[in-house]
């Protein structure tokens, strides 16, 4: 068999030096992706391809998008105190306008000798600082719990000792 010409590495070797000094290798020319030079496929292996880049996280369509936090994950809640819910406000003031319509009891067994007007003046007094604290958006909850007792109060209390005390009463 006889040599093939063509091939690289039966190519003319590069004879070894006389000196005593070991051989270099011989030069191996660069390879190119898909092939060399010389149009042979590649000796090594191939080139890594970069990962594919893309967001760390899906990005909404528009802010406020449903399912979607505004925020990456990983922010904490704004510093502060809660705001109190409207059902802890409401109770909030039921409490208030108990202790309110003792005091205005009270008062009202005290007001007595002036009259009718002396003994309602200080439930209707309570009942508009309730209506009162309906106009603040923050003061609200505590003015609907008022107003709860005040109806309550009315309709239970006031109306029948109102209907026992008026001129006339239940005759």
């Amino acid at each position: 068999m006889s040599p093939e010409p063509d091939r690289p590495e039966d190519a003319d070797p590069t004879p070894p030096p006389q000196d005593g000094t070991p051989a270099a290798p011989p030069p191996v020319p660069p390879s190119v992706p898909g092939g060399d030079a010389a149009g042979q496929p590649p000796t090594g292996p191939p080139y890594p391809t970069p990962p594919q880049a893309g967001p760390p996280y899906p990005t909404p369509p528009y802010p406020g998008a449903p399912g979607i936090s505004p925020e990456p994950p990983g922010y904490a809640a704004p510093a502060g105190p809660r705001p109190r819910s409207f059902g802890a406000g409401v109770g909030i003031g039921t409490g208030i306008g108990c202790g309110a319509y003792l005091l205005g009891g009270l008062l009202a067994i005290g007001l007595i000798s002036v009259g009718l007007i002396g003994f309602l003046m200080p439930f209707v007094i309570i009942a508009v600082v309730g209506i009162a604290l309906m106009f603040s958006p923050r003061t609200r909850p505590i003015g609907t719990g008022i107003l709860i007792v005040t109806a309550a109060a009315w309709i239970l209390v006031l109306g029948p000792c109102v209907a026992l005390l008026a001129p006339g009463g239940f005759t």
